[in-house]
């Protein structure tokens, strides 16, 4: 699974939701994504459809899902947001 999810392609979606999203508190939303990063802002996170992703420093990351099925959406939704 680690070599699935591009880095680059996430955090470009996950500026994408942050400048054309509606903030809400400290999460930011657009076209069913959800975005936040941590105080400093060195961790980021996107969640869609229960999975979420968490985007560390120096490209690392983890993504929490219940079913492959849901992690498949959510590579889906990153891809198609990632074109615009």
């Amino acid at each position: 699974m680690e070599n699935e999810l591009n880095t680059k392609q996430a955090l470009s979606v996950f500026n994408q939701v942050c400048e054309k999203g509606e903030k809400r508190e400290t999460h930011y939303y657009y076209q069913d994504m959800e975005a936040w990063h941590d105080f400093d802002g060195y961790t980021c996170f996107l969640k869609f459809n229960q999975v979420t992703l968490t985007l560390y420093f120096h490209g690392k990351y983890n993504l929490d899902y219940s079913d492959n099925g849901q992690l498949e959406s959510f590579l889906r939704k990153l891809a198609n947001m990632s074109k615009k």
